[in-house]
């Protein structure tokens, strides 16, 4: 039997659309549908009793990423789980069919995952968010196993691409999830996952065939909250070293200002560009691009020569990430309207800035010298997500 879990709160309009279109995959197999709500005030439990659903419930408090997957797993009666979300809609009738078959023919398998598609209202960054998850879970063969080495070593990239999995679209075993049962995590319960039954020896299948619809519209303080904690979450799981630097309250939240205000600079330019844009960067300091050349020629030797340039160490990593992510998402669309590249710059901006502000909170917390002004923002950035 294949069981169908999915965690829910307030879905939303498309809910039935998307169950309904669950409830209609082509299967051989017996199929359960089992969701989790935690405090939803909309149609969300009713409908999804009305679509045939065991619910279980739970309280806003009570939610977390791995534990009420592990509550659905838990009440489920199948030998295979499929994981997925409230707002992903299978994009054919036969993604369940998909997640299953290998499963059942390949009993070295662990778990299978899948491929997302944008919805049709996805935005210009969420189209290309999609196309970079997608680029990161397609990376290396198709099957995942690793003897004899460990997936995660190298750089942050490389191990993230090493255990990508994916509970967006997922089918797991039960009798591997009953010795590896996810852990209590506020975000990517799924690499969590991944690393530790890839480590244990286990083989992971991306089966491409298995598509769903999934993307997320989201205003720039939502994605630098969301940035924020993802990054945070991949850090410890990923097991990265002090991934930057311990910054002081004096020095670094000047700097942010600046890069706040480039960001609203490079907006009011854009008024000025003709359509559609293709080229949009914010300007760094003279010191930072001959550090940089420097850097790319391996002459770090003769950086204390270039001392008095001006320099602006956070100001400039900042917007010299934005730079490259908004470069390769202009590049990724080839070109937007103004109106639609001041929507994506905003949002880059701001997530550029959660990603920076979590690789130093993990750096502080290593070093046990995590300032109050960052556990009080870390705390207001994680409420919510």
């Amino acid at each position: 039997m294949i069981s169908l879990c999915i965690p829910t709160k307030n879905a939303g309009p498309d809910f039935a659309r998307y169950l309904t279109a669950w409830r209609q995959q082509k299967t051989e197999e017996e199929v359960e549908l089992v969701v989790a709500d935690s405090g939803s005030r909309d149609a969300t439990v009713e409908i999804a009793r009305q679509l045939g659903a065991r619910v279980l419930t739970l309280s806003p408090e009570e939610f977390n990423h791995g534990e009420t997957r592990n509550l659905l797993a838990r009440q489920a009666r199948g030998d295979l789980f499929v994981f997925t979300v409230q707002d992903a809609c299978p994009a054919a009738d036969t993604v369940l069919a998909e997640l299953a078959r290998p499963l059942r023919s390949q009993p070295e398998l662990a778990a299978v995952t899948g491929e997302q598609v944008p919805h049709a209202h996805a935005d210009a960054v969420a189209r290309w968010e999609v196309a970079s998850h997608n680029a990161i879970i397609a990376a290396g063969p198709p099957l995942k196993r690793f003897v004899g080495s460990d997936p995660l070593a190298g750089d942050f990239l490389n191990r993230l691409r090493n255990v990508a999995f994916d509970n967006v679209c997922s089918a797991l075993r039960r009798s591997v999830w009953e010795k590896f049962p996810f852990t209590r995590l506020e975000f990517a319960e799924d690499l969590d996952w991944a690393a530790r039954v890839l480590r244990a020896g286990h083989t992971l299948l991306r089966n491409s065939a298995a598509r769903v619809h999934h993307s997320h519209n989201a205003a720039p303080y939502q994605r630098l909250k969301r940035a924020f904690v993802s990054r945070r979450a991949l850090n410890r799981i990923l097991e990265m070293p002090s991934p930057g630097t311990h910054w002081v309250e004096e020095e670094v939240l000047p700097e942010i200002g600046a890069y706040l205000g480039l960001l609203e600079g490079a907006r009011r330019g854009l008024a000025r560009q003709a359509e559609p844009v293709r080229r949009l960067r914010l300007v760094t300091t003279p010191g930072h691009w001959v550090r940089r050349a420097l850097r790319r020629a391996r002459l770090g030797s003769f950086e204390p020569l270039v001392i008095a340039l001006p320099h602006q160490p956070v100001t400039d990593a900042l917007a010299g990430s934005f730079n490259a992510a908004l470069r390769h998402l202009l590049n990724f669309h080839g070109g937007l309207p103004r109106a639609e590249a001041e929507k994506a710059a905003m949002q880059l901006g701001l997530q550029v800035l959660g990603d920076f502000l979590a690789d130093s909170y993990t750096t502080a917390a290593a070093a046990n010298q995590l300032p109050d002004w960052l556990e009080e923002l870390a705390g207001a950035l994680a409420r919510g997500v």
